[in-house]
């Protein structure tokens, strides 16, 4: 079985999208190669709501303090913002026709609760929401 953390590393070899991170430092002393690690298990743990000190517990040779480090000097709204066009022009460039047909259009969530009316014919409920949620 592959992991999450394999496929947003290979991801990245495909894509390059961790070039878009810069640092809000002066410099940046580290060299690519590491960042490129640190950043991989950073977004990974942000992303995934493991968080960095559980990440922090695998085997990868890197500490906390490294992935705090990436996190509070290179992890910023303008640099995601960069990375997620890239990410989503090669996603686009790949996506198979014959899966997804051929509309430009496409549509992902986050698993985030938003409102859902009963007339618009548009969006549907949830199973794991109860029908007090639904009404409240």
């Amino acid at each position: 079985m592959t992991s999450l953390l394999d496929i947003l590393k290979e991801t990245d070899l495909r894509v390059g999208f961790t070039e878009q991170f810069k640092t809000v430092a002066v410099r940046e002393t580290l060299d690519r190669n590491t960042l490129q690690k640190r950043l991989i298990l950073a977004l990974y743990g942000l992303g995934t709501n493991t968080g960095l000190k559980r990440v922090n517990a695998g085997e990868h040779g890197e500490s906390y303090k490294d992935l705090l480090y990436v996190r509070r000097k290179i992890i910023h709204k303008d640099n995601l913002r960069n990375a997620i066009p890239k990410l989503l022009m090669h996603f686009f460039r790949v996506r198979v026709q014959e899966f997804w047909g051929d509309t430009p259009t496409s549509c992902a969530s986050d698993s985030k609760k938003f409102g859902a009316w009963d007339q618009n014919l548009m969006t549907e409920w949830h199973i794991r929401y109860t029908q007090s949620e639904r009404t409240g």
